[in-house]
């Protein structure tokens, strides 16, 4: 029975592109758009359920009076199918709604809904560009990622289960009162007036503290996600006292925050309690004076006191909703001004796939300085041919990382096109393009998967054997079986831990280069790529690159120029500009930047051996 109402929306099924907003409503209703139906039927029977329990009320009223005026002994004779049919109702017909709706409800909407939500969401965030996750903190995403999901969920569940519930529980207990006489009206009208004027003055202040406890809530998440993600460096510098002076301020905000959220809710309470006295009071006074005047069977009294008591936790309950669909709206604001941002590199409409024949690569007037007014790269023109190897060296903020990062489309270019095998990267799907790059990098960061996961990452499809050929030619092949993991899991099936902690720096680099190995892409980069290994691991690793690099086309980042010796050219970048370029020996000869820079190394990478005759003049 249960599986009809779990498979009544599947969240995965659900492919439509969503963009998120940053307009709160806008956002529930997009994100929710399939669930619609269920909570329209859900409301429907929370108005079945409530007329049924108003009936019930005015019933026991009526039961009383119908007592008072009959002898025990003509009870069940003269009313006898009226208490069967009542007990029929409360017993079979009552239940039912009930059972639906919380089966709609806790089953069929909460549980797919959340998922739908935060998948959308997920889908959404993960198009967006590695510079704009650069610009966060990594907790603080996920975070406002499972924000979003879970919180418009609960806007709307608030919106049908408590704002339509107390809505029509109000509308039938004015129309049940009028029914016997519209004086008793006037109390509860009354109540409603005075119940509104508290709820203008707690919401907007609800929702103003609960913005300042979300940002005390998110700024305490950051510290702890950078105290936690830097744990070896705190260690390190032995700098816990210093720490923990952040962390208690972090958490002191947010103690604050929540104090002020706690006393508005005090307030809140002790004015319902107040309120919900008056009603007794007002409501049970009124049909007790009816009564006495004739006017009113004495069954009203015991109407009226049921109502009241009903309607204070039920008036309670929607000023604790309302206040907390603002608290939500503002939760929601806090997570939408991080994941409802529009994607910054967006495909176009018209974008093809990119198809490479060779990986040639053309930059022309390329500037990017990353919206500064000091630009990392200034307007360089450089072209790569297919199959050629390239190293890119220089100082440290030249713009080499800057270059590396625009080809891949990780940023925008500011200025400029870049374009491979004659297709401008900003015409062709994103994904094509990075799908005909490998990349192996100085901080070789796995996921928390397994070895045999990470390995074939990029191929999905491999095989183990080829998997393990790759981890051969990369030489990771004699520590991986030597691996294991608290779970028991060994070898391959191991996992490495968050960014591949578990590993060494050399071990990481090594199955990162089996990736690309197995990835088998046209155009390779490489940055600093062996600089985690030591000299033995290194020299060993160089047949593997030579290997890796047969045929392709090879951009190779280096701050160690022995390791880009070998290759066709070599472009010098200073100051976001191509100062030089030529091979390693017309380098030298210049006596220029590389020069200078050469003079403070050593040879010995890719067979190379500084000849005393390259040598820069000393």
């Amino acid at each position: 029975m249960f599986r009809f109402f779990e498979n009544l929306i599947k969240p995965f099924d659900d492919e439509r592109p969503f963009t998120p907003t940053q307009n709160r409503t806008r956002f529930v209703w997009q994100a929710l758009r399939p669930f619609w139906p269920i909570l329209l039927a859900s409301a429907v029977l929370t108005a079945i359920s409530t007329a049924i329990e108003l009936w019930l009320i005015d019933f026991g009223g009526r039961l009383v009076s119908m007592l008072a005026e009959t002898s025990p002994e003509a009870v069940w004779q003269t009313h006898g199918w009226q208490l069967i049919a009542a007990a029929v109702l409360v017993l079979v017909i009552r239940p039912l709604p009930g059972f639906l709706k919380e089966a709609l409800d806790d089953i069929g909407f909460l549980p797919n809904a959340v998922t739908s939500a935060r998948w959308l969401t997920h889908r959404h965030v993960v198009g967006q560009s590695v510079g704009w996750f650069r610009e966060d903190m990594t907790g603080r995403i996920v975070q406002r990622v499972m924000q979003a999901g879970l919180i418009s969920v609960h806007i709307a569940y608030m919106l049908v289960h408590t704002v339509i519930s107390v809505g029509f529980y109000t509308i039938g207990s004015l129309w049940l009162l009028s029914s016997y006489d519209a004086r008793l009206t006037v109390p509860l009208l009354v109540w409603i007036v005075v119940y509104g004027a508290l709820m203008v003055y707690a919401v907007p202040r609800a929702e103003k503290r609960s913005e300042r406890f979300q940002a005390a809530h998110a700024g305490l998440i950051g510290v702890l996600n950078d105290t936690y993600g830097n744990i070896d460096s705190i260690k390190l510098y032995a700098n816990s006292r210093q720490e923990e002076r952040a962390t208690r301020r972090a958490l002191d905000r947010f103690r604050r925050g929540m104090f002020l959220h706690q006393r508005l809710e005090v307030t809140i309470n002790a004015s319902m309690i107040v309120l919900s006295s008056l009603l007794i009071v007002g409501l049970v006074g009124t049909a007790i004076y009816l009564w006495e005047a004739g006017e009113a069977p004495l069954g009203l009294i015991a109407t009226a006191l049921a109502l009241s008591f009903r309607f204070t936790p039920m008036a309670e309950w929607l000023l604790d909703a309302v206040t907390g669909l603002f608290v939500s709206m503002g939760a929601l604001k806090d997570a939408l001004s991080s994941v409802g941002q529009p994607h910054e590199i967006a495909d176009t409409p018209d974008a093809k796939p990119l198809t490479v024949a060779g990986g040639a690569v053309t930059i022309r007037r390329l500037s990017h300085g990353y919206g500064k007014s000091i630009a990392a790269l200034d307007g360089i023109d450089l072209d790569i041919a297919a199959g050629e190897k390239i190293g890119l060296v220089g100082p440290s903020g030249a713009g080499k990382s800057t270059l590396v990062n625009l080809i891949l489309r990780f940023y925008e270019a500011e200025n400029g096109t870049i374009e491979i095998d004659g297709q401008n990267i900003r015409e062709v799907t994103q994904d094509s393009l990075r799908r005909q790059i490998a990349m192996v990098t100085q901080d070789a960061a796995l996921l928390h998967r397994s070895v045999r996961a990470n390995i074939a990452f990029g191929n999905r499809d491999a095989s183990l054997a080829e998997i393990e050929a790759a981890a051969a030619k990369a030489q990771a092949a004699d520590f991986i079986p030597d691996l294991a993991d608290r779970e028991g899991r060994t070898g391959y099936s191991a996992h490495v831990g968050e960014r591949g902690v578990k590993l060494s720096g050399g071990q990481r680099q090594r199955i990162a280069l089996a990736r690309a190995v197995l990835k088998d892409a046209p155009i390779l980069i490489l940055d600093e790529a062996t600089s985690a290994l030591d000299s033995e691991s290194e020299a060993a690793v160089q047949a593997a690159l030579a290997t890796l690099m047969e045929g392709k086309t090879v951009i190779a980042i280096a701050h160690r120029l022995s390791t880009i010796a070998r290759m066709d050219r070599i472009v010098v970048l200073d100051q976001g500009r191509i100062v030089e370029q030529g091979s390693h020996g017309e380098l030298l000869a210049a006596n220029g930047l590389y020069a200078r820079l050469w003079a403070r190394q050593s040879g010995g990478f890719f067979g190379i051996e500084e000849r005393e005759e390259e040598s820069p003049p000393a």
